[in-house]
């Protein structure tokens, strides 16, 4: 049996792997750390709005804020464009606690709900493991030259992102052992070198 703890930013993945499964336990960042991140991405998304709507145009030209049809609709779309933008690397950034679990039959993904800040209630999702295809490591979202790796996978007709910040050993150890299991694991070697060679794999 291999156990060990690995260090990530302001996270810890516990990994435990036998002859019959693989348990990952990801500690992600708390809820208030949540919290915080919302409320900094949400004064951004304010501000930017704000410099929009009130800066003067260019050679003195009235700012948008006095065109009421333009400045209704930026006010509108604006913030939908970020939150679109920023949802997903805002998630998984910043993720909560995170498992999942493998036997020879079945896959088990759990994690707490992101805008649960009180860290009480957790989604869960179960897939025979013999439905669960091309399970990678992969970069789940990229923003700003930060790429965050993690596993990606297809599951129940849904294309599923778990385990940000996974560290390229970490997640060969993983893949190695679901692939003995009969797992859909189609890259040989799962982990290329070039990425094994950068501690975080970004």
């Amino acid at each position: 049996m291999c156990k060990l703890v690995s260090r990530m930013p302001d996270q810890k993945l516990h990994l435990d792997i036998t002859n019959d499964s693989v348990s990952v336990r990801l500690n992600g960042d708390s809820g208030r750390k949540r919290f915080y991140a919302l409320a900094f991405f949400s004064a951004l998304t304010a501000l930017g709005m704000c410099l929009l709507l009130f800066l003067p145009g260019k050679n003195g030209s009235p700012s948008i804020w006095h065109d009421r049809s333009a400045s209704f609709v930026l006010m509108l779309t604006f913030p939908l464009l970020i939150f679109v933008l920023t949802k997903r690397y805002v998630r998984l950034a910043y993720a909560g606690d995170e498992t999942l679990r493998c036997d020879r039959s079945t896959l088990s993904i759990a994690r707490v709900r992101w805008l649960d800040f009180r860290d009480g209630h957790w989604d869960s999702s179960s897939f025979a493991l013999a439905e669960v295809r091309e399970i990678k490591y992969r970069v789940l979202v990229a923003m700003r030259g930060t790429s965050i790796y993690g596993l990606r996978l297809r599951a129940g007709g849904r294309n599923l992102r778990v385990l940000p910040w996974l560290k390229p050993a970490d997640a060969e150890r993983i893949l190695l052992a679901l692939r003995s299991f009969g797992a859909d694991v189609p890259d040989d070697p799962p982990v290329p070198s070039k990425l094994k060679e950068n501690q975080w794999g970004s």
